[in-house]
């Protein structure tokens, strides 16, 4: 809190007692409060001790001033000289060296400048500290300095916990260096002045070899274990300068980068609060990884820390070892939020344009804007090690060594991007071409494998569910027109399939119009939709010139004479569909023995499949479109193609095979016989984070200039093999790291991710292609030629933003297009608050829909849709006031708000 009495209680002091040069005055609190006041003035010429205290006494009552003093020194001119007190010397800018140091200047923050931010550097000095022991501290720095080792990085780890040092041991240095960073120190201390010191700073360290690392990482010990090593560290001291005025860690740091130009130096602190411990942050560290148990001592310790770091020092902290299970992830999301206040201190300021509003249209950040916790949990593999790093529990430190990489690949990039033509040159390079199977020639080299491809290409897949936009059409196109690439990407999975369209644009096929025709004909002749997507079947076989060499010739060729005389009267143009294709398929499913003969070709053909090893696969798309509600025509034509599937099935023709594309929301809402059928050979096509951001960098990768960024800077092997540290921080180099210059912000890669998710979990590729076309779009219509541009990424936040709102319109418009019907009700919730309570939810559905569709006449079965399609999620809003929050995908394309501002 600011202490509003000081100024004016010091204009009073220079102005009533500090009349002549020789006169000074001296105040401050100390940390636990109390006023320390030292005047030496003429004005108290003539009066006792006592009259002076009342006097000064007198003055802090009429200034509101703390009368709880500690020292009250109260001397004229003379009486201090005798006394040989003089003038305080002017202290340097930044005197902090111990915890009291800290405290002092915490309790008189205003008579303190605000420390500057440490000028960026290289190497970069990060100390992992911690309140209290056994949080896993000296386990978790080794790991993550293999895992920095592995990146390429020159790293220097140093142990400071120098009364309990364990980091070289740990590391298994061998053999350990004839000195420790304790013998350093110790010397440079006590060494007279104009005395070259005989331990160098290259006789300190030993090198630990990380397998298959092109890095290296070097160790600091402490120094032998012995009697002599005990007498220096109880008479060394952290708060030492030398006679040319340097602390001990700027000589260190000096030293060991001229000696080994590191790029990264991590320091070991020693737990709690203590001398070495206040070394290690105030002195040494660029950045501190501070690790807590997520319990009420660690809280109540690291809460202290955060509060006497105010500012001081960039924190990221670290929840270690957490328990597994929700109890341990509930302890750790409580105390992260009662630490969130005081991160709003601690955490740096944003670099950025002050111009720029990070949030689109200047809105604010609420939580869901805030990085998540880094959290440890506790691993036995690592309790039970005999040797460190565990190689295969490194994954579990990545996002930890992210956090430490971040700032030296923003420093490394800055020497390349402060070239601005080269800068502009760059994205002026980056395409971001749609995966549009339909047009893309290159796909191979864009289409992004996920996890869902391998389950796709499973013989028993035959449902595969998904929204508009997450790449159901890009896998239906991908088979059929680029059937070189898809066999590539299969890993030759596909050599003995061949897939044809069953329905879809691939190939010409029934409109709307006609199926309306084909359902007619079906109720008044008496045929099934299941006999109409066999003959359909047939009928795809027979157009692409395959229904020939697979009926047998011979005694059955009379059996189907019939149907090959009804299939060869429809042209052969398999592109075009006309009237008598209709007519075929209707003749077909209507007569009762040209049904029963369909039945057995299929049994033929899967037969003669089977004997020349194939398979076919037909494929559906583009059901939603083509087969509309009314009359409930969908829910009939999709029960027939399920029951054709279910049939096929039970008649074993396994030489045939479906893949169904199919909306996710349309196949919750159909009803047929046996549907549990399905149970296990569907999938629902879901975008990993990992996977996302793998299609980002191979979109980027398609341009030269970048891929060469990335090769020199954070390369990539294979992308599909690539972990998401590798892709977050290649991707560091298109969007930056996070999206402010502070530890609490959001990383750029997460934040694109959930902004493009929906309630359901599901993300939408589609959208992001358009976020980066006009991100980079608004880059540089907006930008360049502008001075000063962002030396560490390519496209600012701000663009990201812009590219955002053009993404949301983009996918509101594809919504609006699937559920035409829900129009009104999405024209009524337009300056909504996507924090939304229920009544305003209801209000709008009583107003649209509730008269207009009879399916939704109840609410519960319409917010019930609404959770279904991603579009809204449960919320507990303001005194747990039942509400939903909608998915921040759609804010900005039904112009909603977030926060408190309105469009």
């Amino acid at each position: 809190m600011e202490l509003t009495w000081r100024v004016p209680l010091r204009n009073y002091i220079e102005e009533h007692y500090i009349q002549r040069p020789q006169e000074w005055y001296d105040l401050n609190l100390s940390p636990s409060g109390r006023l320390n006041m030292t005047i030496v003035s003429e004005r108290f010429a003539g009066l006792s001790l006592q009259q002076r205290r009342e006097q000064i006494w007198d003055v802090l009552h009429q200034f509101d001033a703390p009368t709880s003093t500690g020292f009250l020194s109260l001397y004229t001119l003379s009486e201090a000289e005798s006394i040989g007190m003089s003038r305080p010397p002017v202290a340097e800018e930044n005197p902090v060296y111990t915890w009291l140091d800290l405290a002092h200047q915490a309790a008189n923050a205003s008579d303190f400048p605000k420390t500057p931010p440490r000028e960026v550097r290289i190497p970069r000095t990060v100390t992992f500290y911690s309140f209290k022991g056994g949080v896993g501290r000296t386990t978790a720095l080794i790991h993550v300095a293999a895992i920095l080792a592995m990146r390429g990085r020159k790293v220097v780890a140093v142990d400071l916990d120098l009364e309990a040092p364990g980091l070289s041991s740990a590391l298994n240095l061998t053999p350990l260096p004839q000195y420790g960073i304790v013998d350093y120190f110790y010397e440079r201390s006590y060494i007279p002045e104009d005395t070259e010191p005989s331990i160098s700073v290259a006789e300190i360290f030993g090198e630990v070899r990380i397998p298959d690392a092109p890095g290296q990482l070097f160790v600091v010990s402490a120094g032998s274990l012995d009697l002599d090593y005990i007498a220096k560290v109880d008479d060394l001291r952290s708060s030492i300068v030398t006679k040319s005025g340097e602390d001990l860690w700027s000589i260190f740091y000096r030293e060991i980068t001229d000696q080994l130009q590191p790029d990264i130096i991590l320091v070991d602190s020693r737990t709690g609060i203590n001398e070495w411990g206040a070394f290690s942050l105030l002195r040494a560290a660029d950045k501190a990884v501070v690790f807590l148990y997520p319990d009420e001592q660690n809280l109540r310790g690291v809460d202290l820390l955060l509060e006497a770091l105010a500012g001081k020092i960039s924190l990221q902290l670290v929840f270690s070892p957490v328990p597994f299970g929700e109890e341990g992830i509930e302890k750790v999301r409580e105390h992260w939020q009662a630490l969130q206040s005081k991160l709003d201190t601690t955490t740096e300021q944003s670099n950025l344009d002050p111009e720029e509003d990070v949030q689109p249209d200047g809105e604010t950040e609420d939580l869901s804007e805030i990085a998540e916790p880094i959290t440890i949990q506790y691993l036995t593999e690592l309790a039970l090690a005999s040797s460190y790093p565990v190689q295969t529990l490194l994954a579990h430190y990545m996002s930890i060594a992210n956090v430490v990489d971040e700032d030296t690949i923003a420093i490394s990039l800055d020497k390349v991007l402060t070239d601005t033509d080269r800068r502009w040159k760059i994205i002026e390079s980056l395409e971001f071409p749609r995966v549009d199977a339909t047009t893309n020639q290159n796909l191979s080299n864009l289409f992004q494998r996920t996890a869902d491809f391998d389950r796709f290409l499973n013989d028993t897949t035959c449902l595969i569910r998904g929204k508009k936009g997450t790449g159901k059409s890009a896998l239906y196109w991908l088979l059929l027109k680029h059937e070189d690439a898809a066999r590539e990407l299969s890993r030759r999975r596909l050599d003995s399939v061949t897939c044809l369209s069953g329905h879809g644009r691939f190939r010409g096929r029934p409109t709307r119009d006609e199926f309306q025709l084909i359902d007619q004909s079906l109720k008044r002749d008496g045929g099934s939709w299941e006999g109409l997507w066999r003959s359909y079947l047939l009928l795809r076989i027979h157009l692409e010139s395959r229904l020939q060499q697979l009926l047998i010739r011979g005694n059955k060729e009379a059996k189907f004479s019939r149907l090959r005389s009804v299939l060869n009267k429809v042209p052969r143009d398999a592109d075009r569909w006309r009237l008598e294709h209709t007519n075929a398929l209707i003749s077909i499913a209507t007569d009762a023995e040209l049904n029963l003969l369909a039945k057995d070709a299929l049994d033929v053909i899967n037969e003669q499949l089977r004997k020349n090893g194939q398979v076919f696969w037909l494929l559906y798309d583009d059901l939603d479109e083509d087969l509309i509600e009314k009359e409930d025509i969908r829910e009939r034509a999709l029960t027939g193609l399920f029951q054709l599937v279910q049939a096929c099935d039970a008649r074993r023709l396994k030489s045939i095979g479906f893949k169904i594309f199919l909306r996710e929301d349309i196949w919750n809402r159909l009803v047929f016989d046996n549907k549990s059928h399905f149970n296990g050979r569907d999938i629902t096509l879901q975008w990993t984070r990992v996977d996302f951001l793998r299609l980002v960098l191979r979109q980027t990768l398609q341009s030269k200039e970048f891929e060469d960024l990335v090769g020199r800077f954070s390369p990539v092997g294979n992308i599909d093999q690539a972990d998401g540290a590798s892709i977050d921080r290649a991707l560091q180099l298109l969007w930056g790291s996070r999206r402010e210059r502070n530890l609490k912000s959001k990383y750029v890669s997460r934040w694109v991710y959930d902004r493009l998710t929906d309630s359901s979990s599901t993300t939408f590729p589609r959208s992001l292609n358009i976020l980066l076309k006009e991100a980079k779009e608004y880059e540089l219509t907006t930008y360049k030629g502008q001075p000063s541009p962002p030396s560490d990424r390519l496209l600012r936040p701000k663009s990201l933003n812009e590219g955002l709102v053009k993404a949301s319109e983009q996918r509101c418009q594809e919504i609006r297009e699937e559920y035409p019907e829900l129009n009104p009700f999405f024209d009524s919730i337009v300056g909504f608050n996507i924090l939304t309570p229920t009544k305003d939810l209801r209000k709008a559905w009583q107003e649209t829909i509730r008269a207009m569709l009879p399916e939704f006449k109840e609410f519960k079965k319409f917010i019930d849709f609404l959770l279904d399609i991603g579009l809204i999620g449960i919320a507990e809003l303001r005194g747990k006031e039942q509400g939903y929050r909608f998915a921040e995908i759609y804010t900005y394309g039904f112009k909603m708000y977030r926060g408190t501002r309105k469009y």
